[in-house]
């Protein structure tokens, strides 16, 4: 049995109406039962969680766990906050639903602000003072900074209730300098996909990813094609991933640009509600466009889902 898995960083669905759309979120969180992959609910990127009221995040940290407790991973991804007591709260909401681990970034990087080691110590003091449930932490550059690895390594030393490191936008060097200096050897630390060779042999616990959403069983099978040492079959794989990767890009700097409309396109569960403010979903032409981009990748995953949502694949 696997060892090793993939937390994604998943979408919340909606209805037409802008609603939460609750029965779709628990067809889709099927997607990553079935391939075994961890999730992580709400981010603040692919999930929209900063789009979601208060209530609407309960209801999503409740419905991730009845579903997905006990299967696979279900772990909550609380968006980023400018205060500690913001985050503080945010972190409460999630223990209480009972989800398995919660990700507590560090101070958002509003206004240019770049908080000192001393800051970012003094933040997690607040956040996590009195709270003994599972947590991670995440350098996140996106948010404006980087943390040292250092500074990663002071919290879990502190923080014994931190048992995972996610690592996201940060490469093979980060990495090593992290590893090096952590002193204790229960801190899972799970890995990017673009360096994760690397990361992987170095000692990666395993995944962090958004592009799962899309493609779960892909990212299943890289994965146990590493533990089971099939290196070049897992090249293949690695290289399906990365042009997946590199076509979705170029909708980015929002993540969830990209993942709505492949979730409209390919028919997937609460894909045909779309996106919530400030996001607006591209005009029809650009995602017949994205259509024919993603058709032309040749990924065996995206075109068993196109011919189940009627697609016809393009001859190559």
């Amino acid at each position: 049995m696997s060892t090793m898995t993939c937390l994604c960083r998943i979408a919340t669905t909606f209805t037409k109406s802008g609603e939460l759309d609750e029965a779709a979120f628990r067809q889709f969180l099927q997607r990553f039962i079935d391939a075994k992959l961890g999730v992580y609910l709400a981010s603040a990127g692919s999930g929209e969680g900063h789009a979601l009221k208060w209530d609407e995040l309960k209801r999503v940290y409740e419905i991730g766990v009845q579903e997905c407790k006990g299967k696979i991973p279900v772990n909550a991804n609380p968006p980023e906050q400018h205060t500690a007591r913001m985050a503080r709260e945010h972190t409460l909401l999630a223990v209480a639903a009972n989800v398995d681990v919660v990700n507590v970034y560090g101070p958002a990087s509003w206004h240019g602000f770049r908080p000192t080691d001393q800051e970012y110590m003094a933040y997690y003091d607040q956040v996590l003072s009195g709270i003994h449930h599972p947590i991670a932490i995440a350098p996140n550059p996106v948010i404006g900074y980087t943390p040292s690895p250092a500074s990663i390594v002071a919290v879990c030393d502190k923080y014994h209730q931190v048992t995972e490191v996610n690592l996201s936008g940060v490469g093979t060097d980060y990495f090593i300098e992290l590893k090096g200096l952590m002193r204790r050897q229960d801190v899972a630390i799970y890995v990017p996909f673009p360096d994760s060779f690397n990361m992987l042999q170095l000692g990666g616990t395993g995944l962090i990813s958004m592009e799962g959403n899309i493609l779960p069983k892909t990212f299943r099978r890289f994965i146990d094609l590493y533990e089971q040492g099939n290196f070049a079959e897992q090249a293949l794989i690695y290289s399906d991933i990365n042009r997946f990767i590199r076509y979705v890009k170029r909708w980015h700097s929002s993540a969830p640009r990209w993942l709505k409309m492949a979730m409209r396109v390919l028919k997937i569960a609460g894909g045909e509600g779309g996106l919530r403010e400030p996001y607006r979903m591209p005009s029809d032409q650009e995602v017949q466009s994205f259509t024919d981009g993603l058709l032309r990748l040749g990924l065996p995953e995206i075109e068993a889902q196109a011919r189940a949502a009627g697609l016809t694949i393009p001859q190559r």
